[in-house]
């Protein structure tokens, strides 16, 4: 979530979404074409000859600027940038579109994923880069990612799109922005609707061939595969969510329970063409210093709670949910189709309570039973609680309404599937939890880094875990996460390990 002085050039309109009062989210792969895809020619070229790579690097062009912008932007490090545009060449350089002009883009992101556009372009999020532990590791990523592109899944992908869901719907109602309609289909698009297993398997197969004609071990996608699944029990462990679900790579690139497997079986298929100049504390090395877990001029995520230093506000999702931050919002969604979606709009008529404004501009198009004024926070706030019927489905909604001062409301909107009393308590749990943050407390909100080091002689594991970032509870399980050497015993002296700092 963006503070209203974010540049023009990192929101695309130039206009933070505090003025605009709106939720806007581009459509990552808005497509729905049949295409030819030269990594399976035999089969489609005849059928699909009408649609040419052309098609592609316009499509991807296209939505390239509102991907980044929704992803916080590029980030930008001196020598990190370089380093993965050149392994992505060295892979790209032996797939079957080697003359595209590929782009590979970090983007500033906590969230662990990689994800494709037609035409060559090609993202992973600075929290991904976290996680790996070796240049082989990442190379399988973009390997598969490269496999998505190479196969052409983005324009079939589109076409299992689910539509815009309910609390898209009633957003869209809500602030009168078709775009804000586009929640649904944004969530269940990126995040949740993924690749079919069958693209998986393919880009799967198509990444393990490039990584051993690029000259990379071609486990290292299993290896990889297997430190997502890491990832996502923590952050489920993280989040209360006992049913593991996460909202990042999984998600949008849905696990099977043999995919590591049929990626070690393709692995061991075929011969490898090793080049041995890459090495683990180059990797290691080049990540030195990146911003970990969230840019606090965007908003902290810490397990369940949203700090927003900027604004100097904070509050918690419901239990089992997963924040994602966004540059116009922030989002909250569980692993049965709840979900929640808070932002900050502006009244017409500043002054007014929060029950007329809930009245006359915020609900004005919806048929509320009753509209409760209460406080939140020691703010002024109002509260109501309606269903709506939509394409013969019927879902439960929760809205509140906090005076922010200046003419601002904080909103917050939860959706659930069922009329579930105990859901609805744990969304009162929630938006009662929204306070603002005093200027002393906003302070020692600082950005954490990764930071490279050695291990010393003398050092135990826990010495080690006691000097890092308290950026989570659990320090121990960030670091065997972030270092999973460390799960088989101490290393001797000098060996590296990624290690979180707080920054200035």
């Amino acid at each position: 979530m963006t503070n209203s002085g974010i540049s023009a050039s990192a929101m695309g309109s130039g206009r933070g979404w505090l003025r605009r009062g709106v939720l806007a989210l581009p459509l990552v792969c808005a497509v729905a074409l049949p295409a030819a895809n030269p990594a399976k020619a035999d089969i489609l070229d005849n059928v699909f000859s009408i649609f040419q790579p052309d098609n592609d690097r316009e499509i991807g062009a296209q939505q390239h600027d509102r991907v980044v912008a929704q992803y916080g932007g590029e980030y930008i490090q001196p020598g990190l940038n370089d380093y993965i545009l050149d392994v992505g060449l060295r892979l790209a350089f032996v797939s079957e579109m080697r003359d595209l002009p590929w782009r590979f883009t970090i983007l500033n992101s906590p969230v662990v994923n990689a994800f494709a556009l037609p035409g060559g372009y090609v993202y992973i999020t600075r929290g991904l880069l976290a996680l790996a532990n070796n240049e082989a590791e990442v190379a399988g990523v973009l390997a598969h990612e490269i496999g998505h592109v190479t196969a052409r899944h983005g324009a079939e992908r589109q076409s299992r799109a689910t539509g815009v869901g309910l609390l898209g719907a009633l957003a869209g109602i809500l602030t009168g922005s078709q775009a804000i309609g586009q929640i649904g289909q944004q969530l269940g698009g990126l995040y949740v609707a993924g690749y079919s297993r069958d693209q998986e398997y393919e880009a799967d197969q198509l990444g393990v061939k490039y990584l051993g004609l690029a000259g990379y071990p071609r486990e290292a996608m299993a290896d990889f595969l297997k430190r997502m699944e890491a990832q996502t029990r923590y952050m489920a462990a993280l989040t209360g969510n006992s049913a593991g679900g996460s909202f990042d790579f999984f998600a949008s690139h849905p696990q099977t329970a043999d995919r590591v497997g049929r990626a070690s079986a393709s692995a061991s298929a075929q011969s490898d063409n090793l080049d041995r100049t890459y090495e683990k504390n180059r990797y290691l090395d080049a990540i030195n210093g990146m911003l970990y877990g969230d840019d606090p001029k965007e908003g902290i995520i810490r397990g369940r709670e949203f700090l927003h230093p900027p604004l100097r506000f904070k509050f918690h999702a419901p239990q089992g949910f997963q924040l994602i931050n966004s540059s116009n919002a922030v989002y909250a969604v569980d692993g049965n189709g709840n979900q929640m979606v808070f932002d900050i709009g502006t009244q017409k008529s500043t002054g007014q309570s929060m029950s007329n404004y809930m009245k006359r501009e915020w609900l004005a198009k919806i048929d509320v039973p009753s509209i409760s004024a209460t406080e939140i926070g020691g703010a002024p706030a109002a509260v109501a609680r309606f269903a709506l019927n939509q394409n013969g489905r019927r879902a439960y909604f929760t809205v509140a309404a906090i005076d922010f001062g200046d003419g601002r409301v904080a909103r917050f909107i939860y959706q659930a599937v069922s009329n579930d009393s105990g859901l609805s308590s744990r969304f009162t749990e929630s938006f009662s939890s929204f306070r603002k943050m005093g200027a002393a407390e906003a302070a020692e909100i600082r950005p954490a880094t990764v930071v490279m080091e050695t291990v010393q002689q003398g050092d135990s594991l826990e010495q080690i875990i006691g000097r890092m970032a308290n950026i989570v509870e659990d320090k121990k399980a960030l670091f065997l996460l972030l270092n999973p050497a460390f799960e088989q015993g101490m290393p001797p002296a000098g060996q590296p390990y990624k290690t979180v700092r707080y920054g200035a």
